[in-house]
């Protein structure tokens, strides 16, 4: 029979360090501590336990991984394209029968140039404020376009001092030599000699006064809405216009 004193006594002789001499010859003797074979077998099993559970969990964290890869087809694999479907069919053959756009659709005139009764050698201009763009036509065919700047403000104009480009049909009542016309646009920069240009193409803007289409001091704001109301051309490109402007030539304004 089993006593509680003999498991006690095997419990301390498991867990007690046996001091074990080793003879190394020579007259030289080693300690060495060594545990029980039971206490051995005890620590391995948990040491394999541990490094077990760790090992499988760094498997299932790149499981994943590992199973995209597998999925990735091998450069000796040979993989099926994928059908288009009807609808892709459609859209493929619609965008192969479109006709393409040539520069004689691009340069179609506009509206409300084909609805004027113009001679062939007759010009008018055509002023889309959202393009930045000024068109002269000659009769219903397009001469040049011009990179412009107009009002600060979108819209049409409504008040004096509102900053915005009047939108309507008008004409040129005047062509004047604005070279030296200075302007203050309080910015704090005072009087800007030559802020018109070399020339000045006044217009009868529903009469709105001071309306006109010039050359610029500052180039760089071409593009941009940045004026007071005109029109705003490169120097070189006012001097170009001037020579086909007329009184009377019919301008047209638009925001779109």
């Amino acid at each position: 029979m089993i006593t509680k004193e003999a498991i006690n006594n095997f419990l301390r002789e498991v867990f007690t360090l046996r001091t074990v001499w080793i003879d190394c010859g020579g007259g030289k003797w080693v300690v060495r501590k060594k545990m029980h074979p039971v206490l051995r077998c005890i620590t391995f099993f948990i040491l394999l336990t541990a490094g077990g559970l760790v090992y499988l969990n760094l498997f299932r964290e790149n499981a994943p991984e590992k199973i995209n890869n597998l999925s990735q087809p091998k450069n000796n694999i040979i993989t099926v394209a994928k059908l288009p479907t009807k609808d892709e069919l459609k859209s493929t053959l619609d965008a192969i029968n479109k006709t393409p756009e040539t520069p004689e659709m691009i340069n179609v005139p506009p509206e409300e140039i084909l609805g004027y009764s113009f001679n062939d050698d007759d010009y008018s201009i055509y002023i889309n404020k959202s393009d930045y763009k000024l068109s002269l036509f000659k009769g219903h065919e397009l001469v040049k376009t011009y990179p412009i700047a107009v009002g600060k403000n979108p819209g049409d104009k409504k008040r004096v001092g509102d900053n915005r480009t009047p939108v309507g049909d008008f004409h040129v009542v005047s062509i004047e030599n604005a070279s030296g016309w200075s302007h203050d646009f309080r910015d704090g920069k005072g009087k800007i000699k030559g802020a018109y240009g070399p020339w000045f193409i006044r217009l009868d803007a529903k009469g709105w006064k001071g309306i006109g289409i010039h050359g610029t001091h500052a180039p760089d704001s071409l593009g941009s809405n940045a004026t007071e109301g005109c029109i705003r051309l490169n120097n070189d490109d006012i001097k170009e216009l001037k020579q086909y402007a007329y009184r009377n030539m019919p301008v047209i304004i638009r925001e779109k």
